[in-house]
């Protein structure tokens, strides 16, 4: 059930919602929130626009452009940015090392807003660094496996908005960060999260919950931004009778398909992109392509009714859920403007669509793909076809034997394929490594659009992939709450670690303008700006991750790199942030001068060195 809390008396007679409990607390001197200036309830046209002097949308506009038209920092100057502040979020040491930094900041009118992966909200002079407020919440609950993780706020009427990791959704006093409202959406004991940053558009915020590969069933909800309450819920898997229910077996549609980033929205259509996790547990399901897992879907901004779907991958066995924000471009592709959505994978692929219909662009048939015999087959449900679209991969999607020299852990010699090559309990052993793998591809880490070059901008994890055992179905408990991927996972590579890509595409014809290759995986999304640049940051670990049969790791130096837009040049690489720099990076202008600004914390999954640092730079 659903509870709303309410502060303050001037809402009137749905005080009554209010209990006990407020959920969490602001610190911060009240002299210093006099210079924060309210935002207004902004229009379709403020969100619309790129960023520029104010970055008001964590994915830099509604259509998840992550562009700026700032270019005072621009490619003949950019190699003299220096750093203008730095400063420590106050984490303990010991919190550090179990969370996650993966937090876009938003400014507006002089002030940052940023979380960090325990869900805290940090308001800080954009100038300085210096602290102005921040808000603590209190959990009602676990938190889901043990994902510590925070992308972000949502900012709009004089509010702060913010998903919390124990499903529930708060709004913020702007100018002091006091808690206004909370809504409790999911139970964190069913294994319900909130990952995501919420978006703002016309009074309301729109967010997906995670926690499906904890057995929770995905969804997507609408609330009020001034009360906190629901507009609507969509779930991800159909329930019966509803648009592709006829393609799941029994009642497994009632777990998985979490949403793990933030939608993007077309205020002229009317449609909000939302992209989609798998189906659990990841192998052992029965028959049926579970829509609308791994699916690009586009829902109606008023009532969020379905207006369609296209799913990248059928009966998803290999984790190769969707989790970039949807990017939305306009371009003239084969001599006609069209209005697209592109959306990269982990499969490596950049799936691009008409946003008002879904339809392809430039193609995306179906193709043939590898199938078991005998009781594999029976076991794994494969589709019989994948969609492949036209264009080209960002990686590699083929590992190598010579990769893999070792026995899996059932002692068996690895299984080594490409792309969609299946796995199942077998005599001749159950475990299969291929790329890119549920690690490779892209993963959460934004894309950004320049609408210059019209590249598409990716952060990419390149290699020799992973491996996946399967285990028997009688092995595979849901304990709602805990994890139920229902599959072994085999070791990294002895021979080859993983390493990472920055990649352009064009997204008029899907192939790659240029590409970068980095020592380890990218994993912090990358911005773009009217300066002819693109900005990424590095985690520089100089040994192999721990874990998976691996070394332990070495410490990170971490670092934020501009390259040109253009041509993939690298012209600036920041002093060593002393963590994993794997959070996307922003900028803005305040009192003419432009800054760029990334949190550095590292990242408990990407296996880089813990901190809780902010940097911002600005040229001399």
């Amino acid at each position: 059930m659903r509870r709303i809390i309410w502060i303050g008396a001037c809402l009137g007679a749905l005080v009554t919602l209010i209990v006990l409990t407020t959920g969490g607390a602001a610190s911060g001197a009240a002299n210093r929130t006099a210079a924060i200036t309210p935002a207004p309830a902004f229009t379709a046209d403020q969100l619309n626009n790129p960023a520029g002097t104010d970055w008001l949308v964590n994915g830099g506009s509604l259509g998840d452009d992550r562009y700026s038209t700032l270019n005072q920092i621009n490619t003949s100057n950019v190699s003299q940015l220096q750093q203008a502040w730095h400063i420590n979020l106050g984490i303990p040491a010991s919190s550090q090392a179990k969370i996650s930094e993966e937090a876009g900041a938003i400014e507006y009118q002089g002030v940052l807003y940023i979380t960090d992966g325990l869900s805290d909200v940090y308001a800080l002079d954009a100038t300085t660094g210096q602290s102005l407020w921040t808000y603590k919440p209190t959990f009602t609950g676990p938190i889901s496996f043990g994902l510590f993780v925070n992308r972000g706020v949502a900012i709009g009427d004089g509010k702060i908005y913010e998903a919390l990791l124990d499903g529930t959704v708060v709004a913020l006093d702007q100018t002091n960060g006091q808690l206004v409202w909370r809504t409790e959406e999911a139970r964190p004991q069913e294994g319900y999260s909130f990952t995501s940053a919420p978006v703002y558009y016309n009074g309301n915020l729109i967010v997906g919950v995670s926690g499906g590969d904890a057995g929770a069933r995905g969804f997507a909800v609408s609330l009020n931004a001034t009360t906190g309450l629901e507009n609507w819920r969509w779930y991800v898997a159909p329930s019966p009778g509803e648009i592709g229910s006829g393609t799941w077996s029994g009642n497994e549609w009632e777990h998985g398909g979490a949403i793990w980033i933030y939608p993007s929205i077309d205020t002229t259509t009317g449609l909000v992109y939302i992209v989609t996790g798998n189906p659990v547990p990841w192998n052992g399901r029965g028959a049926g392509d579970d829509r609308w897992t791994d699916s690009i879907v586009a829902l109606h901004l008023e009532n969020g009714q379905f207006a369609w779907g296209f799913q990248t991958v059928h009966h998803d066995i290999w984790d190769y859920d969707v989790t970039n924000p949807p990017l939305l471009f306009d371009a003239m592709v084969n001599g006609v403007l069209r209005h697209g959505v592109a959306v990269a994978s982990k499969t490596g692929w950049v799936y691009i669509l008409d946003r008002e219909t879904g339809q392809p662009l430039l193609g995306i048939p179906e193709k043939k793909v590898a199938q078991l015999t005998g009781a594999g087959a029976k076991y794994a449900n494969l589709s019989p076809t994948q969609p492949f679209p036209v264009g080209q991969p960002f990686v590699n999607q083929c590992s190598s034997k010579k990769l893999w020299p070792k026995a899996a852990p059932d002692g068996k010699p690895y299984r080594v394929g490409c792309i969609f090559d299946p796995y199942a309990p077998t005599p001749q052993g159950s475990f299969v490594a291929e790329a890119p793998s549920a690690t490779g591809g892209v993963d959460w880490p934004p894309s950004s659009f320049n609408p210059t070059t019209n590249y598409a901008y990716i952060c990419a994890t390149d290699g020799a992939g992973n491996a996946l055992g399967a285990i028997p179905k009688s092995e595979q408990k849901l304990v709602q709450g805990s994890s139920y991927f229902g599959i072994n996972f085999g070791a990294g590579s002895p021979v080859e670690a993983n390493f990472g890509r920055v990649v352009a595409m064009n997204v008029t014809t899907n192939t790659i303008a240029w590409s970068d290759k980095w020592p380890e995986p990218c994993y912090s999304g990358t911005m773009t700006t009217a300066g002819g640049l693109v900005f990424a940051g590095q985690s520089q670990i100089s040994a192999k991750a721990a874990g998976h049969g691996q070394p332990a790791m070495a410490a990170s130096t971490g670092q934020l790199t501009a390259m040109n837009a253009s041509s993939g040049q690298v012209l600036w690489n920041s002093p060593a942030t002393g963590s994993g720099a794997n959070a996307p990076s922003m900028t803005y202008m305040v009192n003419g001068k432009q800054y760029v600004v990334i949190l550095a914390g590292g990242n408990n999954l990407a296996g880089s060195k813990p901190g809780d640092s902010v940097y911002a730079y600005a040229l001399p």
